[in-house]
Formats: C-alpha cells, sequence, structure tokens
C-alpha cells in the first residue's frame, strides 16, 4: 500500500495512524495530484507500476462568497479537485484496462449533488467529479473496472 500526499512536511499524523504497517506493507510517498511530473513519478515508482485500487482523496475547498474568491484561486480549486482526480484517473487507466481488473474510488462531497450557500466552487468542482465518474463507470464496466 502507498499512500500519498504533496507536503510531506505534514506525515507525522499519517504515520503514526500507519503504525506496525510503515516500511513493512505501507510506503509513503510526495504525490501532487496537480502536476503531471510528479503523477508521473509516483507511478514511475510503484513496482512493477501496477495499481490495483486508487483511492481519490485529494481535495480544497473554500467558504465565502463567489466575489471574495479570484478567478485563479477558482482554478487552483478545480486543478485539484476535478483536473487532480482526473490525472491519477488517467495514469492508472492503461494497465487497469490491459489487465481488464481493478478498483477506482473517488471520494467527492454531498456538494456534487447539491449546492450550499456560499460554497459554489468547491461544489462547482465537486458536480464536475459527479458528471465524470458517473459517465466514466459506464465506459469502464466493459473493462471490469
Amino acid at each position: 500500500v502507498i499512500a500519498t500526499m504533496r507536503d510531506l512536511r505534514k506525515k507525522e499524523k499519517l504515520e503514526e495512524a500507519a503504525g506496525s504497517a510503515l516500511g513493512k506493507t505501507l510506503s509513503i510517498q510526495r504525490l501532487d495530484v496537480c502536476s503531471d511530473s510528479s503523477v508521473e513519478e509516483c507511478m514511475a515508482s510503484i513496482p512493477g507500476g501496477r495499481v490495483d485500487v486508487l483511492v481519490n482523496n485529494a481535495g480544497v475547498g473554500h467558504v465565502g462568497p463567489v466575489e471574495s474568491i479570484s478567478m485563479e484561486q477558482m482554478k487552483r480549486i478545480f486543478e485539484t479537485n476535478f483536473f487532480g482526480a482526473v490525472r491519477m484517473i488517467k495514469a492508472v487507466l492503461p494497465d487497469m484496462k490491459r489487465r481488464q481488473s481493478g478498483h477506482i474510488v473517488v471520494i467527492s462531497s454531498v456538494m456534487g449533488l447539491q449546492g450550499i450557500i456560499f460554497n459554489d466552487v468547491y461544489a462547482a468542482s465537486k458536480f464536475a467529479v459527479e458528471g465524470f465518474c458517473e459517465s466514466l463507470a459506464v465506459q469502464l464496466l466493459q473493462f471490469n473496472i
């Protein structure tokens, strides 16, 4: 099992939770889902490049009226919440399709189904994730994914 995180300086809680599995059946690696090169590096470090289960859990939010957030901040939210998930799925799909097996778990939010006041941009990014995954799930059934 490989657990990944953008900033390894924050790994102490994860290491503590891992307990005796750390270094035996669990390793922690750096991975920034907003970076193609980071995803490529992480995938290259996986023995045999085989990923049986991908859990997309990266996410960032913003609470406040839409006029309080810049377009650049909005793009960063979408880059992590939507494009980060897509980037990871694209990284594992070719091998999963070839093997005709694998699982992709995407952690979303109730706000991907219903908007909530002052969470417009976050909700929009999660709606995008929901639509993408609903469409993709149907396509991947034929590959047993």
